[in-house]
């Protein structure tokens, strides 16, 4: 319960803290934060991502990699950062699926896996690949590729809610013992700046999430790479669907704990995920506001889909697999791309 003592530490200390603190600490305290303990992906965690799903995830990204590659007049050194990369899954993936498609692209290509914990690893020990610890980015002058795969969504986000035609922001503090939700004055000027650049009116009692980091995120990112590309894959909408007060009128912060979406955040604290939406509208702006340029936007579905996931499926149904092992194959395969699901993820560069 270390998090969690951390959170009513500094309640007591301050009278409240605002839930983009609190989320903070709860995912990210050194000692029981959330993603600071056991690995949350899998059947053994509380969640599954795209490469838990299917290898041939992967396999497709790669391919991106390599027309990225291509585009960036084939580098003898070609090297392709990953935020957020966790046990390294996608990097297995990635790199066992270059050489399939070059051997030129496959020897150019280096892996680095970076995530702020340290992790037991699938990839530790394959050549072309290197893993570093850091919250922020250690690279100037970089060259090539900059991938996340749901990263943003785990980003600490404030609470608004628009009470009496003024907006407020949702604080933690505590009533006796138990920790509650309050409402008071916005800590950040942002809150209203971001509202308001968004052209998005939100109706009475609607709640929305706002990622204020995207800023800082963005120029991290222009300041490292000189030449390249980044691609962020993760789950959310654009902004007006996203503050749609029809649709999503309490906002779209979610918690899972053992693969239930439990929807309790001051609860099983540094124990359940605690997630939302990303904003892509707010995610592109802040890009291009620091000199990046907005490629595309499609969901995973299309950008699977132009990579030929169906032609991938095909080709491994004529690998000898046994029924079995088909059926497996191809229920995942129907999961990343699955509308309602996986598949509704959206594919930004």
């Amino acid at each position: 319960m270390e998090a969690e003592y951390e959170v009513r530490r500094r309640i007591d200390e301050r009278g409240k803290i605002t839930f983009a603190e609190f989320m903070d600490v709860a995912l990210y305290w050194p000692h029981g934060g959330y993603y600071m303990g056991r690995e949350p992906v899998g059947a053994q965690g509380d969640f599954y991502t795209s490469p838990a799903v299917h290898p041939a995830f992967g396999a497709l990204l790669a391919v991106q990699l390599f027309q990225m590659w291509r585009q960036l007049d084939q580098p003898s050194t070609f090297p392709v950062l990953e935020l957020g990369a966790g046990n390294g899954l996608l990097c297995r993936d990635i790199t066992s699926s270059a050489s399939d498609i070059s051997a030129e692209f496959a020897t150019a290509l280096h892996y680095i896996c970076l995530d702020r914990r340290n992790v037991e690893s699938v990839e530790r020990g394959t050549p072309g690949t290197s893993r570093i610890q850091a919250e922020r980015l250690p690279f100037k002058n970089f060259t090539g590729c900059i991938i996340s795969n749901e990263y943003l969504d785990a980003f600490p986000v404030h609470q608004v809610v628009m009470v009496g035609g003024v907006l407020k922001e949702v604080y933690v503090g505590l009533d006796g013992q138990y920790l509650v939700e309050l409402t008071g004055e916005l800590s950040e000027p942002g809150l209203t700046s971001r509202i308001h650049d968004l052209g998005i009116e939100l109706a009475e009692w609607q709640t929305a999430e706002i990622n204020l980091g995207l800023g800082q995120w963005s120029q991290d990112i222009a300041a490292t790479l000189d030449r390249g590309f980044v691609l962020t894959i993760d789950y959310g909408r654009t902004a007006s669907d996203l503050y749609d007060s029809a649709n999503r009128p309490r906002g779209t912060l979610v918690t899972y704990h053992q693969h239930v979406q439990t929807d309790s955040p001051l609860e099983l604290i540094g124990k359940q995920d605690i997630t939302a939406q990303v904003d892509f509208t707010s995610v592109a702006g802040a890009g291009e506001s620091a000199g990046l340029d907005t490629l595309g936007m499609v969901t995973q579905r299309e950008f699977l889909s132009n990579l030929h996931l169906e032609s991938l499926e095909a080709r491994m149904m004529n690998h000898g697999l046994s029924p079995n092992q088909i059926r497996a194959n191809r229920a995942g395969l129907k999961d990343l791309a699955r509308q309602g699901g996986l598949g509704d993820r959206k594919s930004v560069v």
